[in-house]
């Protein structure tokens, strides 16, 4: 039997995520002026086949003050893909022409403008049956059908509160940046699990559907597709903890902001990679530094450096910082490497020819595997980190242009230097407290 959480909730939670008639009527008002405009733009085209409201704020979802609104631009499966993309940014263009608008990208650009207050997307679809997809977004009109149809009022309220919950601990959103929940991904799980208290439930008593992946969520439109590709395990585990922990002790701070206790003291271990890059599309740089931050960390790694624990701080625009705190900061003066068993003739040859002259020692182990012992180049990190500056970070794989973005302008900076920076830097500042603040339902938070 579907349950309603409403009276479940602590007092204001509710109040929290209801947005007010005033707001509804002037958002109402909005879209209908930037729809109609829309419909004038696109009768223009042949190619167009009518227009579809969409977002949260056409599924009845939104929360108060974060209205998405996006209009779909229905286009002939027919028209070739530099048509499609043509004729959706010259629609966009033109209905909202007189308000601040730009060019945005996801699989095909898009036109999103500030109308009024709030933001409205403007986003070509193919114009398919279910199933049938060309695009990314020919999904969404169907999404739209599904929730405004299977959800009753009371399960939009528990969607509200949901995503409320999910920014509360700092696992919603899409973006490449943060690999949450999506505002979809929400609705789907309300209608699949009944209401906000079972979803918490759920998470609570997780169960990993493989050993590499926590979570599976198919999408009901279109079940071969997995909405939780996207969510980070990290952000999973998150929730899981978080659930855990509001289901043991329900407070209004989870919907108002919550996050686990921070540990300042670690600050003055965290080493920095500072560095400039050129401005791009927040999901672009995002996902170039992450990349790079991956092989960065596997690089330190297999120097014998452990890492406890790193970050990414950066102001989306042209700056960002590689947070990282080590296990520990200097290692001893050699290292030991491993070889081929000695019954792998060519190959054990071939080791100790490489290795023999500059080991320290070389000795067959108890399962005959060759091992030396060599003196290392760089016993403190932060030298090694130098070091890898001045040879390239992008020869280690990863993104080129951050590669040579750090080539240019890298720096490392670590304890006290770094916290005088962060001071004058609020990005940098949230990273910091990030990194050094414990998961939430970790501790008696």
């Amino acid at each position: 039997m579907m349950t309603t959480t409403v009276d479940a909730v602590p007092k204001g939670a509710r109040e929290l995520c209801t947005p007010k008639d005033e707001e509804a009527k002037r958002l109402a008002e909005t879209v209908e002026r930037v729809a109609a405009k829309t419909r004038l733009a696109a009768a223009k085209f042949p190619e167009t086949r009518g227009v579809v409201l969409g977002g949260s704020f056409a599924k009845g979802t939104w929360l108060p003050g974060e209205a998405d609104i996006d209009i779909f631009v229905k286009l002939s499966p027919e028209v070739d893909e530099t048509r499609f993309e043509g004729v959706g940014l010259k629609v966009g263009f033109e209905a909202t022409k007189g308000y601040p608008r730009g060019k945005k990208y996801a699989q095909h650009p898009y036109t999103e403008a500030r109308v009024k207050g709030v933001i409205v997307n403007i986003v070509p679809c193919y114009d398919v049956r279910a199933g049938q997809w060309k695009s990314a977004a020919d999904r969404s009109p169907f999404h739209v059908e599904l929730i405004k149809t299977r959800l009753s009022e009371a399960q939009k309220l528990d969607v509200r509160l949901l995503k409320k919950f999910l920014k509360g601990v700092g696992v919603y959103g899409a973006e490449i940046e943060k690999e949450g929940f999506s505002g979809y991904a929400c609705e789907v799980l309300v209608l699949m699990h009944g209401g906000f208290s079972d979803v918490l439930k759920y998470f609570a008593h997780l169960k990993a559907p493989a050993p590499e992946r926590m979570l599976s969520l198919s999408d009901p439109v279109d079940e071969r597709r997995d909405l939780a590709k996207a969510i980070s395990n990290e952000n999973v585990a998150r929730l899981v903890l978080a659930a855990r922990a509001y289901l043991r002790r329900p407070t209004l701070q989870f919907f108002l902001g919550k996050s686990g206790r921070m540990r300042p003291d670690l600050k003055a271990h965290i080493i920095g990679i500072t560095f400039t890059h050129p401005e791009s599309s927040e999901d672009i740089l995002w996902g170039e530094l992450k990349r790079t931050m991956k092989h960065l960390s596997g690089h330190i790694t297999r120097a014998g450096f452990d890492l406890a624990r790193t970050a990414i701080a950066s102001d989306d625009r042209g700056e960002s910082t590689f947070l990282i705190l080590p296990e520990i900061q200097e290692l001893s003066p050699f290292g030991k490497r491993m070889g081929p068993s000695v019954l792998m003739e060519r190959e054990a040859d071939e080791f100790l020819a490489r290795n023999s002259k500059r080991a320290r020692l070389v000795w067959a182990g108890e399962g005959g595997q060759l091992q030396i012992l060599k003196n290392r180049d760089e016993l403190r990190l932060t030298d090694f980190l130098k070091r890898i500056l001045r040879g390239g970070v992008a020869k280690m794989g990863g993104s080129p242009a951050i590669g040579r973005a750090i080539a240019k302008s890298g720096r490392v900076v670590e304890g006290r230097t770094l916290q005088r920076i962060a001071k004058r830097k609020k990005w940098l500042s949230a990273g910091l407290d990030d990194i050094v603040s414990d998961s939430l339902g970790t501790s008696s938070d």
